[in-house]
């Protein structure tokens, strides 16, 4: 039975509504713009599609801005529900590696991408304590020193 898919995917510049459509047991796969002709023959499919685009998006870094993710990376990723970078750094690598090599190497992208983001946010705290620390009066411990030298 032929199967279809939609999504959005950058196209000449823009968000467009792409279809993904495949049989079982072929190698054959055509995927491009939205077609009259899709929308005729899946419309379940593209009414299921529609109801999921209404959805809030959900929080996080973008899969855009990680070093190595390619347009078609992101759709297939996001074909599997994996919509931020800090999704993908906490997905499970086998699942990762079922999709191909490459998304195993985002995954660890993914990784590194997290932690230092973890990190700068631990610096830039222990940043503000320290101005704090100098901003606030200097208290000293000795005593005053009320005699007058000649």
């Amino acid at each position: 039975m032929t199967k279809a898919i939609f999504f959005e995917r950058e196209f000449e510049g823009k968000i467009v509504d792409f279809c993904r459509i495949s049989n079982p047991g072929m190698t054959d796969i055509w995927e491009g713009p939205v077609r009259s002709t899709d929308l005729q023959r899946f419309s379940e499919e593209w009414q299921s599609y529609k109801k999921t685009k209404k959805k809030v998006k959900k929080t996080g870094s973008k899969l855009n801005d990680l070093p190595g993710m390619s347009e078609p990376r992101r759709v297939e990723l996001e074909l599997h529900n994996i919509e931020t970078i800090e999704e993908l750094a906490g997905a499970d690598e086998v699942s990762l590696r079922e999709m191909g090599d490459p998304f195993v190497q985002l995954h660890k992208v993914a990784e590194l991408h997290v932690e230092a983001k973890k990190a700068k946010e631990d610096l830039v705290v222990e940043v503000a304590v320290a101005a704090q620390t100098l901003a606030e009066p200097e208290v000293k411990n000795e005593p005053a020193n009320n005699s007058t030298s000649s």
